[in-house]
């Protein structure tokens, strides 16, 4: 007799169990964290904000922190103490934020300057731990004394000192005299051109003029921290638990309290109750969305009450998560122009059906790829940096990896600061013919360096942290190897790239530029001046000229007039005959907003800050996501398969077995 065959019920039940697995895995694909809370205390529904950021930070101690991702972490947490108009855009305006009123410039004797400023009273410190009873404090003009010591304190690395010591009087003497005795800096030194009026009220007093002063103000290199917060988040164990450092972790004044930093993945922040700082703009609306912004004039910010920052480094995931409706918006970057944007540079039907608006973000930047000046090779050799400049094709590459969104950059000045020339002709553009001749006069005929008989080699560092990188990466390799020279690609992450040039250790430098802190042509021609060499600045190429730094001394503290724009085409010119760097484009580009988090700010100064005057309507979004992604049909049409076949085996076997 053979053996009887076992039932078939346990399979039948593993059938249904995947199936219905399949069935209800496949109806929501959200990988963002659940928000803090469904309700807000009136019922209502929370309000969360969903962006990304490209790559990881750097740091978020506002008084180190000099790139463009720190700032758009800072700027949720850390307020400023003026801050530019989200509505203004030509031109900006300052208006104040943590100040009462803008500082008040007042001239003394012998051509000194000095501005009067008045804190606004009640604002204080987010609740932390590193005060009594983590009950945050008042914010008092004292913390600005501190922030400035800082900056003079060695060990902060501030990248801001080299500046401001020009300028602010006693910063220089008080960093000598606070590292003096023990080679550590003693915060019992005082600032002699800080002067202390009331617990509110200081005077900022100058050497002289220097009216980007009050740009420095809207940086968050001048937002006051707690020295409580500095001193307790020191690294170290205490009663058995490990304290974070302070460069990763923040006590600010701002709309918003970092509550939770997950490296590689996301930053999370809650809404600071109790925000009353400044309010939603009343004027300067653009016309077509003066009517739907007006809904807003006067609101308490912010405007949501929670943000996650996702740290997405790949780019088709975070074009895959935009049209699903996980983020706020689409960058239209090389993955995803083709679907966002038409040849005549609009929104395609597809997402504009969707309610989608198409925003061109064009921000005060340039990109550069820089020399190493120190360097044997490169460094002392100006012909074989002008050839090695003009095998860049700037125009190719900003069609391939920005579909020729961002304009090709030829000079050191963005469009629309003063001293940009629309008529200047770079004369180290692309010119395959001329790098080629200027290559032999440099010593390396058809690239090959005499004294190994082999192609000149030379080692360009990256930053690598996805595949669209690394082609940009192999991209540029080619076009500088097109005139016989070989290079040497050395991948880092965006954070151990600027190590590198702060180190020095580097020949060629991709990736570098610089976004403006203020709209002025200072705060371009400062990267090249001597007294700017990292740490404390940032002359990552370390170019450096006397005759330049004269110039850009003169050039520094001037108003905007004809002399002013004279000394800065000698020093456009110097930068072309010396090629420090290869100028390679201007920042530019296009969102696609999501309809339920339409674009609010205007002004070219805050691109990625100023979360706190952004909005959302979460019930807009919960319904367009469940249309946008709904359930597929094919779990269904599996799992009646697997039931009906199941059934009918089921029959069968109970027929065969029970005659």
């Amino acid at each position: 007799m053979p053996p009887r065959r076992t039932p078939p019920f346990r399979a039948l039940a593993l059938l249904f169990s995947l199936a219905l697995t399949v069935l209800f895995t496949g109806c929501d694909n959200d990988p963002n964290p659940a928000p803090y809370h469904e309700k807000r205390p009136d019922g209502s529904p929370w309000r969360v904000r969903y962006n990304a950021i490209p790559s990881e930070p750097k740091s978020f101690d506002p008084q180190f922190a000099y790139d463009e991702i720190d700032h758009s972490i800072l700027s949720a947490v850390y307020d400023t103490l003026v801050e530019y108009h989200p509505m203004k855009k030509a031109p900006v305006e300052l208006i104040p934020c943590l100040l009462e009123e803008m500082p008040k410039k007042e001239v003394e004797a012998e051509n000194k300057i000095s501005y009067l400023c008045r804190l606004k009273k009640d604002v204080h410190f987010h609740d932390d731990p590193c005060f009594p009873e983590g009950k945050g404090r008042e914010v008092i003009a004292e913390d600005v004394h501190y922030i400035l010591q800082r900056m003079c304190d060695p060990k902060v690395e501030s990248p801001f000192f080299s500046t401001l010591e020009q300028h602010i009087i006693g910063m220089h003497e008080a960093r000598a005299e606070g590292i003096a005795k023990t080679g550590k800096f003693d915060y019992g030194t005082r600032i002699s051109g800080f002067e202390l009026i009331d617990k509110y009220t200081f005077r900022l007093h100058l050497n002289g003029p220097f009216p980007q002063l009050v740009y420095w103000m809207a940086m968050n290199a001048m937002s006051p921290v707690p020295r409580e917060g500095v001193e307790y988040y020191d690294g170290e164990v205490h009663d058995g638990v490990l304290r974070a450092k302070w460069r990763f972790h923040t006590v600010g004044t701002g709309p918003f309290q970092m509550k939770e930093y997950v490296p590689r993945q996301r930053i999370r922040y809650i809404r600071n109750e109790g925000y009353h700082t400044s309010v939603f703009p009343s004027d300067g609306f653009e016309p077509h969305k003066a009517e739907w912004l007006k809904q807003f004039a006067g609101k308490s910010l912010p405007l949501y009450d929670e943000l996650n920052t996702s740290i997405i480094i790949e780019l088709i995931p975070a074009f895959v998560l935009g049209r699903q409706g996980y983020l706020d918006g689409i960058t239209a970057n090389k993955e995803a122009f083709g679907a966002l944007v038409t040849s005549d540079q609009q929104l395609t039907p597809k997402y504009k059906a969707r309610g989608m608006e198409l925003e061109k973000v064009s921000t005060p930047g340039t990109f550069f790829i820089s020399f190493n000046m120190q360097d044997p090779i490169v460094g002392k050799n100006a012909k074989l940096r002008q050839a090695i400049a003009r095998a860049y094709d700037g125009r190719a590459y900003v069609e391939i990896f920005y579909s020729g969104v961002s304009p090709t950059s030829n000079q050191l000045l963005p469009r629309g600061l003063f001293g940009y020339d629309p008529n200047y002709v770079d004369p180290n553009r692309f010119d395959l013919e001329s790098a080629k001749r200027l290559l032999a006069e440099a010593g390396y005929p058809d690239g090959i360096d005499p004294k190994t008989g082999a192609p000149l080699e030379i080692t360009l560092d990256e930053p690598v942290s996805g595949t669209d990188e690394r082609q940009r990466a192999e991209y540029e390799k080619r076009m500088f190897e097109a005139i016989g020279i070989k290079i040497n690609i050395r991948e880092s992450t965006y954070p151990r790239l600027i190590e590198r040039y702060e180190q020095g250790s580097f020949q060629l430098g991709s990736g570098t530029g610089w976004m403006a802190d203020f709209p002025d042509p200072e705060n371009f021609f400062f990267l090249f001046y001597s007294k700017n060499f990292p740490r404390e600045g940032a002359n990552y190429c370390r170019y450096s000229s006397p005759e330049f730094d004269k110039l850009y001394e003169k050039m520094a503290v001037m108003e905007d007039t004809p002399e002013r724009l004279a000394i800065i085409k000698k020093m456009n010119a110097m930068l072309a005959e010396d090629c420090p760097v290869i100028f390679t484009f201007d920042k530019a580009f296009y969102v696609a907003t999501q309809p339920w988090a339409r674009w609010t700010h205007n002004s070219p100064m805050i691109e990625n800050g100023y979360n706190k005057y952004q909005q959302v309507d979460p019930v807009l979004r919960a319904k367009l996501r469940k249309e946008w992604n709904r359930p597929a049909l094919w779990p269904l049409i599996l799992l009646g398969i697997l039931v009906a076949g199941a059934l009918i085996y089921a029959i069968r076997w109970n027929r065969q077995n029970h005659v």
